[in-house]
């Protein structure tokens, strides 16, 4: 079954058109599929408009959380195994989804709608441009368009990953950490017919925090040691070259050794180093226990095949 999740926020005016032209887009298909628009507390007629509609599942939240926890709510709640993520906004058409749906394969498990030709205003254009370079180069994922608001996953790659802050545009990132395969396909972008974009640039700059986030999730996670060891290995080697430094400072008469703070900052880096490798020890632990109680191991079985 295939999943289409659309989160939405006063989208009033785009809820019937898009609903329509979803079910005439899957229509050209002959996959099951079911429809779940997420409600993120919208003040207008968002919900209201959604009545009658069907096939659709209709989740409403208490109120505006965010486009992340709408998207979150929805992939918990969808059971295709294959994930379809939506704008509401009509900048993307729901007619490109059979074309993308037919790119997955046994070598494709994500698809990426890529917006080669922009209907936004330049400064997004532009900052967008720059963001997705950035996170090209911290997450060492090859694709150009993070921000793009249509995406294809296997469920398996992403459902167990709760999401938070504006970790959803990263998603791509975390699908390829398990092992799925990316492929980005040119996709039309139109220009937004009513409302207003809800993504402001300042909260896309605030995102470099959970770039951040996701750049150790992706990096660190399975092995915490060689990230707080590595930094705790810098520490300690930069305490010693202070110490050593003191000392041959102190026999050159150049300086006492209580005239000169070096002792104090080589005391302070050899304490944070010691203390940053006893934190990866305790995050390598605390790792083993977490997988040993959800029954689970860190990697993923693509298929399984015996011969007899």
């Amino acid at each position: 079954m295939i999943s289409i999740v659309v989160p939405m926020y006063n989208e009033a005016r785009m809820v019937r058109e898009l609903h329509r032209r979803i079910v005439m887009a899957m229509a050209k298909t002959t996959h099951a599929y079911e429809i779940i628009f997420v409600n993120d507390g919208s003040t207008d007629e968002t919900e209201k408009e959604t009545e009658g509609l069907c096939p659709v599942k209709v989740i409403s939240l208490q109120r505006n959380y965010g486009e992340t926890p709408a998207l979150d709510v929805g992939i918990q709640e969808a059971k295709g195994d294959i994930l379809v993520l939506l704008d509401a906004d009509l900048q993307h058409d729901p007619a490109d989804i059979p074309r993308l749906l037919s790119e997955l394969s046994e070598d494709v498990d994500v698809i990426i709608g890529w917006r080669q030709v922009r209907h936004d205003h330049w400064t997004r254009v532009v900052f967008s441009y720059f963001a997705n370079s950035v996170s090209r180069a911290v997450l060492g994922v090859d694709v150009h368009d993070f921000g793009s608001g249509l995406k294809i996953y296997r469920s398996k790659f992403i459902k167990d990953f709760r999401l938070w802050g504006d970790a959803q545009v990263f998603l791509p990132a975390v699908a390829k950490e398990k092992g799925a395969r990316i492929k980005e396909i040119p996709i039309q972008h139109y220009v937004r017919q009513a409302g207003m974009s809800k993504i402001r640039i300042a909260n896309m700059i605030k995102g470099g925090f959970d770039l951040l986030s996701i750049a150790f999730f992706v990096k660190y996670f399975q092995k915490p040691l060689r990230f707080f060891g590595g930094w705790g290995v810098a520490f300690v080697g930069f305490s010693l070259l202070v110490f050593v430094s003191s000392v041959v400072l102190r026999f050159m008469h150049v300086a006492n050794l209580s005239e000169t703070p070096l002792p104090v900052i080589g005391t302070m880096f050899m304490i944070l180093g010691i203390l940053l490798f006893m934190m990866g020890l305790l995050a390598e632990v605390l790792l083993r226990v977490y997988y040993v109680m959800i029954h689970r191991s860190p990697y993923m079985v693509r298929h399984i095949r015996e011969n007899k």
